[in-house]
């Protein structure tokens, strides 16, 4: 009884609009007066468009002018859009309505383009291990919105570029902590980058401090963008890459993590991330045939690259894989000696035994599986949208002018001679944001 006493009270307590009250992304939802009724309007001052759901809870002596739940997209850099008009349906007598919104950063409309490819997220030259990635085992990315994430395993502070080109939407860069506990699951530094498709790449899990970038700018691919860490649900540094997109899902609306394809050598040889595979990032000439992607590369298609990564790997199967005839395969089976049949015998009670014990785990896991960074307005308890150096912070306070940015630094600079850069960006900052009051 208490429980549902307080449902009810906060029920009424809450305003018209319930986004997320942590959440400090400019963007709003309100009802407002307008004629003999009201209407509801959303506002998008962030760089990135929004997808936001308006659902009716009730009206009394009011009627609406559309069909709720009503899906919308509103667009970015201060856009505006009227979501739904309410008139009273009797003069003289009061009225009133209730509803509820949800929204998303990301078009719901947006669909990856075909020919999308995605350089390797880390500096030519450099060599990284592929862990998590789909089609081998997996730990954390159950939920859809990571399912076909990949974790690469890099050192701590390594950089990290931008796989393609895109605006930066949303950054985070003030968490400190890293480890497996659950009170770490949404607490991971990360920088979203929407590109010309409308589509999401997260690269999450940065170090603290290790954001470069801002929400606005625009980044082209191979820009460093920040530094690996181990911040959030994380054992490790590593960086968590994924590819998203907002969906609406009757009436829902949901993040979907979606395929894609990274790409080496110069004409590009798209592969699909493999797990455990050891990736060299090379755009100077053609992807080597010794690179661990390379072998997935579309040339001969995915199927063709793989047969040679496994011949080159063991030559004798060379010839099983070229002749793939029926009669080969009888005559190899008959050939095959009793200890051969003993072998397979033990493989398929290990397969068996094996597939029981993963079944237990993932009963085990729905209690709780831990979920990667999402695109949902929840976030941290005390999120900061925009880097967090003072430089960045003083650039963004410019409007992303550097030459302002340059000659406020300079004025203190000169005003206090032998302070460092970063105590300059400080001061001018504070003196600008005192001028503006």
């Amino acid at each position: 009884m208490r429980a549902t006493f307080l449902l009810f009270l906060a029920h009424f307590a809450i305003g018209s609009c319930l986004a997320a009250p942590n959440d400090n992304y400019p963007f709003t939802v309100e009802s407002e007066p307008e004629g003999d009724g009201h209407r509801i309007v959303a506002r998008n001052n962030g760089p990135a468009p929004v997808s936001v759901k308006v659902a009716l809870l009730y009206s009394v002596y009011a009627t609406p002018d559309r069909k709720f739940p009503v899906f919308a997209v509103v667009p970015p850099n201060g856009g505006v859009l009227y979501l739904g008009r309410f008139k009273r349906t009797m003069s003289g007598v009061g009225y009133s309505f209730r509803y509820s919104s949800s929204w998303l950063l990301g078009d719901f409309n947006a669909r990856q383009s075909a020919d999308a490819l995605y350089r390797l997220p880390y500096r030519d030259g450099s060599a990284y291990r592929i862990g998590q990635a789909p089609g081998g085992p997996i730990t954390t990315h159950h939920a859809a919105d990571s399912a076909h994430a990949v974790d690469i395993v890099m050192p701590q502070d390594a950089p990290v570029l931008a796989a393609r080109a895109g605006t930066v939407i949303y950054t985070e860069a003030d968490q400190k902590y890293g480890g497996k506990t659950p009170d770490l699951l949404d607490k991971a530094n990360e920088v979203r980058i929407r590109h010309a498709d409308g589509t999401i790449a997260v690269y999450a899990h940065l170090a603290h401090g290790g954001v470069h970038v801002y929400p606005g700018q625009r980044v082209a691919a191979g820009e460093q963008i920040g530094l690996v860490g181990s911040t959030g649900y994380s054992s490790g540094p590593h960086l968590h890459f994924v590819v998203q997109q907002v969906v609406r899902n009757g009436d829902d609306l949901g993040i979907a993590s979606i395929p894609f394809r990274f790409y080496v050598g110069n004409p590009p040889a798209p592969f699909r991330p493999t797990s455990g595979a050891l990736v060299k990032a090379d755009y100077s000439s053609s992807a080597p045939a010794s690179n661990g992607a390379s072998a997935r590369a579309a040339q001969g298609g995915e199927s063709a690259g793989l047969l040679r990564q496994v011949t080159a790997s063991f030559p004798a199967t060379a010839e099983l894989f070229a002749d793939t005839k029926v009669s080969q395969v009888r005559i190899y089976l008959q050939t095959l000696p009793p200890w051969g049949w003993f072998a397979m015998l033990v493989g398929v009670v290990f397969l068996i035994l094996r597939l029981g014990t993963r079944r237990a785990e993932r009963r085990m896991r729905a209690a709780f599986e831990p979920r990667e960074p999402s695109l949902g307005t929840h976030r941290s308890g005390n999120p900061d949208f925009g880097a967090q150096t003072p430089w960045a912070r003083l650039l963004r306070a410019c409007g992303g002018d550097h030459g302002k940015a340059e000659r406020l630094l300079d004025y203190e600079q000169r005003k206090a001679p032998g302070i460092s850069r970063d105590e300059a960006a400080l001061r001018a900052l504070q003196r600008w944001e005192r001028d503006r009051r």
